[in-house]
């Protein structure tokens, strides 16, 4: 999964290089919309060349890319809540809580 996102480096006001990155959302698909209003904004295969800036493209063009995720191609599932800190790190962490997948 490729998340469309926004970075730069830029220089504080204490002169230090600053590195900092956004995740660009949309509104949610309706997979998605009954856990929250967006979502981030999914790059499917096909586009990641375009986002990346390898093609030229109108700002019209980029801007079809910033569109929820068809929910048909997505899956999610209730995990352990274990996986909202930052010192679990184990495979186990996404497996599905009693089996269920949306």
């Amino acid at each position: 999964m490729t998340l469309a996102g926004l970075w730069d480096e830029w220089r504080s006001p204490e002169d230090e290089s600053i590195k900092s990155f956004a995740v660009i959302t949309t509104n949610a698909n309706a997979l998605l919309a009954p856990l929250h209003d967006r979502m981030p904004v999914v790059v499917p295969p096909d586009g990641w060349d375009d986002w990346l800036g390898e093609n030229p493209m109108t700002e019209r063009a980029v801007k079809t890319l910033l569109r929820p995720y068809p929910e048909k191609a997505m899956a999610f599932w209730a995990v352990d809540r274990r996986v909202g800190n930052v010192r679990n790190d184990s495979p186990d962490l996404f497996a599905p809580l009693n089996g269920a997948q949306k």
